[in-house]
């Protein structure tokens, strides 16, 4: 009988040792709180986050939340964002440095100091906004109001006296300024139909 316990004693260690040894590589993965709904949530936002751009480029790119999380950092100076849970519509985007400066001189209501030419894909289209006044909330009588805007390209130029020949009409079928006459200015390049009738 003493033999059995001792061996029953073994065996009953073997599989503590087994259990804690499988337990504990799982620690990582599913974290501790709420760890693996973050994780789960932030593989939500890559891929919508990517689609924003080509994949050739959004691949290697940062994925940054709109809080200014880094989700992923990238290496190829490219910064890919989710839709804005703030706005209407589908907003993810990708672009590149002279676009944050941009973003965050535009949240600031501060004058941007990018120097290079910028480029921003937002190939799932964007939310509706006033193609006039950068701080409009909704339409207003006698404004020009963006919406329904598919997939398209922006482009910011160091010197925005450089546009004053593009057409500021949204609905000219081909490229326009946004909000000229600011110092927002930039063009914009529908590559869906816009009007899309």
């Amino acid at each position: 009988m003493t033999r059995f316990r001792k061996s029953m004693a073994v065996v009953l260690t073997g599989v503590l040792f087994v259990a804690v040894g499988v337990a504990l590589p799982l620690q990582p993965v599913f974290g501790e709180g709420g760890a693996r709904r973050d994780v789960v949530r932030h593989a939500a936002e890559l891929a919508p986050a990517e689609g924003a751009g080509p994949s050739s480029l959004s691949k290697n790119a940062t994925i940054m939340d709109w809080d200014e999380t880094v989700l992923r950092k990238g290496t190829n100076g490219w910064t890919c964002m989710p839709d804005n849970p703030n706005t209407p519509g589908r907003d993810p985007s990708c672009m590149n440095e002279p676009w944050l400066n941009f973003r965050d001189a535009l949240k600031s209501k501060k004058k941007p100091t990018y120097t290079q030419v910028g480029i921003a894909y937002m190939l799932q289209g964007d939310t509706p906004m006033s193609n006039t006044d950068p701080y409009a909330n909704g339409p207003k009588p006698g404004d020009d109001w963006v919406e329904g805007l598919g997939a398209h390209i922006m482009i910011l130029v160091p010197d925005v006296a450089a546009l004053k020949n593009v057409s500021t009409n949204p609905k000219n079928g081909g490229p326009w300024i946004m909000w000229p006459d600011t110092p927002y200015a930039h063009l914009m390049l529908p590559i869906d139909s816009y009007p899309s009738h």
